[in-house]
């Protein structure tokens, strides 16, 4: 069975489908017939990849914020109205800030890792499983961080602490929803070049963004995760670029 196979018809949902992983994985999904709906904060970006689809490909748009549980009510209302029955999830929503060290790290910045990265994460498996339960199936697919399995420096002290807090939370409920036939997998992609780089003091030059992972390649990982038979469940995956340690 190829992915095709798997992905035509099914309604996806994917949360950050304006920039970088998200947005690749919502173009890959489309290709390869699924039904994609995606969300975000910034309506210009999200209609940006709506016109990168091609004409046969199927790519709905709605704002929505992951930390305000209102505007997420209303996205998947919206999802239930327009597409019914939800088959998979990639919640891809995500940021880091400027000021990374103990030293620098201001509370509202702390704040504001934690409720997007790990808060928004609870709030967009909330109303994902109570949809995926009744129906006994679904696959979810959370793009964590290599910060989610080991402390990252260059990542920063509030990144890596929202980001182990996303590992607990997608491990534990894995564990949970398994007999519902519900998998969820947690994805730990390596440094990637995305728009996120250009929020570091001193963002990476041209060729060693080149040197890294692209959104297209943890696209095609996330594709490689919808080709597997419900039988099989990947718990944990951890993709890098071949020159970065992971000691």
């Amino acid at each position: 069975m190829n992915v095709t196979d798997n992905l035509r018809g099914k309604n996806v949902l994917l949360t950050g489908g304006g920039s970088g992983m998200g947005q690749a994985t919502a173009l890959a999904l489309a290709k390869n017939g699924a039904n994609v709906a995606i969300a975000g904060r910034n309506k210009e970006n999200l209609n940006a990849t709506v016109s990168l689809a091609q004409a046969t490909e199927k790519i709905s748009a709605k704002e929505a914020d992951v930390t305000d549980r209102n505007s997420l009510e209303n996205l998947f209302q919206w999802f239930d109205a327009e597409f019914g029955r939800l088959d998979y999830l990639v919640h891809a929503a995500g940021i880091n800030v400027a000021m990374r060290s103990m030293e620098e790290l201001s509370p509202d910045d702390w704040d504001r890792l934690i409720q997007i990265n790990l808060t928004g994460s609870y709030n967009v498996l909330r109303l994902t499983l109570s949809r995926m339960r009744p129906q006994k199936k679904g696959l979810i697919v959370l793009i964590n961080s290599v910060a989610g399995k080991r402390s990252v420096p260059l990542a920063g002290i509030g990144y890596n602490a929202s980001k182990f807090g996303m590992s607990g939370l997608g491990i534990g409920v894995a564990e949970e929803e398994r007999n519902n036939g519900i998998r969820i997998s947690n994805l730990y992609p390596g440094e990637v070049n995305t728009p996120i780089l250009e929020n570091r003091k001193q963002p990476p030059g041209e060729e060693h963004r080149k040197s890294i992972l692209q959104a297209e390649d943890v696209a095609s990982v996330i594709l490689h995760l919808f080709q597997l038979p419900e039988r099989v469940h990947i718990p944990e995956l951890v993709v890098k670029p071949t020159l970065q340690s992971f000691v």
